[in-house]
């Protein structure tokens, strides 16, 4: 990944690239029914479920993964 290119760019142009889109399985659903009960408020944006999925897909192992979780998360909120 080039320095100069944003997370999202990274992330969806890879997604683009191996044909992968976010779809919500089961387990997503489930989780969202469990962070309900709790009274959490947890959104996950577009480029956290493409990240999500991309990991599942094979295309990135858990470090990657986390490190680029990491990344969008600080270069969304750096942002705002």
């Amino acid at each position: 990944m080039n320095s100069q290119q944003s997370i999202w760019t990274y992330i969806t142009d890879l997604a683009n690239q191996l044909g992968i889109r976010y779809e919500k399985t089961p387990e997503d659903e489930l989780a969202d029914v469990i962070t309900r009960l709790s009274d959490d408020e947890v959104e996950n944006d577009e480029i956290q479920n493409l990240i999500q999925v991309l990991y599942r897909a094979g295309a990135l192992n858990k470090k990657e993964m986390l490190d680029l979780l990491h990344r969008h998360l600080v270069e969304k909120h750096s942002t705002q």
